[in-house]
């Protein structure tokens, strides 16, 4: 994609009312993409796709809980009515929880995997048989760094993110070549702030320890879907840190062990 491409593509980005989310369907709003939002809370959806519409008046948005997996294939359907065949699909809709993982109540367990991981993969199958058809598409998901670091008092959730990074990395393999890509996303820490902003240079330059604003991640995401690059760490120095822990797990799990009790500590 070139950096005029944007114009007239049709987005639809889950999770859309805030944090991620809501940056980016400003920013391809303003990059003039066609945004579909979609999201649980309403008036704050409402709110970004206000400014969304002053970019591009066509943008929509649905309020709908994306946990309801069996609901999914009929939204789609609403989704492709309305606003059209779906050219690139942003799986970000998601939600942690720290609990420890012999306590968390089996309920949250479920909920977790249900909206982190089961939602994006039938929102996924519904939209794809399109983009097969039309040999054209993008589908990027938004996993995170407690997926690949396994991180105590996330354990459901990072489950869940794990299981959502390694369903895209085979679906990647499968579309290879077939004009669908799929993309990957693996965010640390974010500054999920409405209105804060930052320079773009900080995904390079961040050592892990500062949140990036969300706005400097979503254009990030924008560069990986322009260059069809298949993962994005959030900031870039994270991949090293996966590859180190990948050489010896175990002195990882001790390492991340010895933060989470300083942590409790405190």
């Amino acid at each position: 994609m070139g950096a005029k491409t944007w114009e007239g593509r049709r987005i639809l980005v889950t999770g859309a009312s805030s944090g991620i989310g809501a940056a980016l369907a400003r920013e391809l709003a303003r990059a003039g993409a066609i945004v579909g939002l979609c999201a649980r809370r309403t008036e704050l959806l409402h709110d970004v796709l206000s400014e969304c519409r002053q970019w591009v008046p066509a943008c929509r948005s649905w309020t709908v809980d994306l946990s309801d997996t069996e609901a999914v294939p009929d939204f789609v359907q609403r989704v492709e009515a309305e606003l059209g065949d779906i050219d690139v699909l942003v799986n970000n809709a998601g939600l942690s929880l720290n609990a420890d993982a012999g306590s968390i109540p089996w309920g949250d367990v479920e909920y977790l995997t249900r909206l982190n991981y089961l939602a994006p993969v039938r929102l996924t199958q519904a939209v794809l048989p399109g983009m097969r058809a039309r040999h054209s598409g993008q589908v990027l998901a938004v996993s995170s760094m407690a997926a690949r670091l396994s991180t105590p008092g996330e354990a459901a959730y990072a489950a869940a993110k794990a299981a959502l990074a390694t369903y895209f990395e085979a679906l990647a393999a499968e579309l290879l070549g077939s004009g669908v890509s799929v993309h990957l996303v693996f965010p640390a820490l974010i500054d999920l702030t409405d209105g804060v902003d930052g320079d773009d240079s900080l995904a390079d330059t961040a050592d892990g320890t500062i949140r990036i604003p969300a706005s400097v991640m979503a254009r990030a995401m924008m560069r990986q879907l322009e260059t069809g690059t298949l993962e994005l760490y959030m900031p870039h120095l994270m991949r090293g840190i996966v590859s180190r822990r990948a050489r010896d797990v175990e002195a990882s799990v001790r390492f991340m062990s010895e933060l989470y009790q300083a942590d409790a500590l405190h």
